[in-house]
């Protein structure tokens, strides 16, 4: 009897063990397996936003840019005051509100333009989670909700053309369905942003 309850003690400190165990482990595991708090769902759609049919107007430089190589715009298109180019060389004097029809011709759709030298929303050389935070920031995004720009992303038709640029063009890859989930998605896990230290990335 003296020698049970003498391993009583231990029984109980080593149970207090593997409960603790327990927890810990549980706790990892639901940490690897739920990506809404560390910006996983942000990465699942971020390429639709560094392919070339985005990435051409919110990149770095006063001027846009053309083809999947993001070589600057010829005939010395600049940005503008208001994001619609300058004197006769306006966005609107070539680009209609739907493509032109033939390979390489101008494309077109509604309110053609880059976003305004006072915003110019820049996301080329950002890291996932600085272009997370910057489509955020309503300093940076046109003071937009996060609800407005989950219906920007799905609706604008000037981002729709995206997935249908015309001829000679390659649309965006990921589906443009498949796109809106993933952002909704995000949205509704509270829309985190990657951890990351790092603020500028190549191309």
């Amino acid at each position: 009897m003296n020698h049970r309850f003498r391993f009583l003690p231990i029984a109980t400190v080593v149970a207090g063990l593997i409960l603790t165990g327990a927890i810990c482990l549980s706790r990892w595991i639901s940490a690897a397996e739920a990506p809404d708090g560390d910006g996983t769902l942000f990465a699942g759609f971020v390429s639709v936003l560094r392919d070339p049919r985005c990435l051409n107007c919110h990149s770095d430089g006063d001027f846009p840019r053309q083809g999947d190589d993001g070589h600057q715009h010829t005939m010395n298109i600049r940005r503008g005051p208001d994001g619609e180019g300058v004197t006769a060389q306006k966005c609107g004097a070539c680009h209609q509100e739907h493509n032109l029809a033939g390979a390489h011709m101008p494309p077109g759709a509604p309110h053609w333009r880059l976003p305004a030298p006072e915003m110019p929303m820049i996301w080329q050389g950002l890291t996932d989670a600085r272009i997370c935070r910057s489509i955020k920031d309503p300093e940076e995004n046109g003071d937009r909700t996060v609800e407005q720009i989950v219906d920007h992303l799905a609706n604008d038709r000037l981002v729709l053309w995206g997935w249908n640029p015309g001829e000679g063009r390659d649309p965006v890859p990921m589906p443009h369905d498949e796109f809106v989930s993933k952002v909704k998605q995000w949205r509704d896990a509270g829309a985190p942003c990657p951890a990351d230290s790092s603020e500028k990335v190549e191309r």
